[in-house]
Order: structure tokens, then sequence, then C-alpha cells
């Protein structure tokens, strides 16, 4: 593919949840969401995004800007960006980094739920002890060690 279509297709079928968030401070919670579907020059799946808000428990903040919300509730929006295009694979770059215990539970909950229901594959990178233990949940966990692959895992059923 050209530079182009490869930007297209990028957009299209990969999402990613950045540790950094990545989110425009002048959009509204909404408005960040809803961003990279604008961008495609199409309209956001009004019942999807009410959704996404409810199930990431940003409903009542869909019209605050990102300094009126917390870390944990920047990193849930974050992961609506991701979501919102239902892209086939998503890359989340240590996507519970900033929130508790129970919003982390929350957020894997979210990703397994998207995962099976909108047959997208995940791809987590936790980095701290803590994240490790909470990704045991997944599918298939592999590890890498120093550049290395150590570990392929199992699959879970």
């Amino acid at each position: 593919m050209n530079d182009s279509k490869l930007t297209v297709f990028r957009h299209r079928n990969i999402g990613f949840i950045f540790q950094a968030f990545n989110l425009v401070p002048e959009l509204t919670v909404e408005q960040n969401i809803i961003f990279s579907v604008l961008l495609d020059y199409q309209k956001p799946v009004k019942k999807y995004l009410e959704e996404l808000l409810n199930v990431l428990n940003l409903k009542e903040r869909r019209n605050h800007l990102l300094s009126w919300l917390s870390g944990g509730q920047q990193q849930r929006m974050a992961i609506g960006c991701a979501l919102i295009t239902r892209p086939s694979l998503i890359l989340a770059d240590e996507p519970m980094g900033n929130l508790d215990t129970q919003n982390s539970s929350e957020v894997i909950a979210l990703l397994k739920k998207a995962s099976r229901k909108y047959e997208q594959t995940i791809i987590m990178i936790p980095h701290r002890a803590g994240a490790l233990h909470r990704a045991q949940t997944a599918d298939r966990t592999l590890q890498v060690s120093d550049g290395v692959l150590a570990d392929l895992g199992r699959c879970r059923k």
C-alpha cells in the first residue's frame, strides 16, 4: 500500500490506546471520542456512542473538558476514542496505568466484552507487575524480556 492507503487502513482497522492519552484539551469528552470518526468523514453511530459513554462511566461527563476530568476518567475517554471506530485490532499501551483496582477491572472487562462482541483482537502491553497480574485474565499472554519473546504462554478457552 502507498502511504495514503496505509494511513486509511490504519485509521479504519487499528485502534490505539496510548499511555499518554493523546486527547484534545479543547474538546469535550464526547467530541474527543467521536473525533476520529469525523476525521474519516463519517457520522458516529449514536447508539454505540451512548453505549460506550455508559460502559466507560462517562455519560454524566460527556460535555466536560479534559481539564475537568481525573486521570482515570481521561484514560477511559482514551479507551473510548480507540473503540468508537470498532477497529479489528486494538493496541493498548498500559491502558490501566492511571486507574485504581476497581476501574482497572472494569476496563479489562470492557476490553474483553468489546473483543468478543465486535470480534476485535486486543494486544495489551502492561509494564508494571500489578498490571501483569491483571493481564493473566487474557485469552493468551506472551512475555517479552529484554526485547526477546521469552514465553509464548498458552491459549485459554
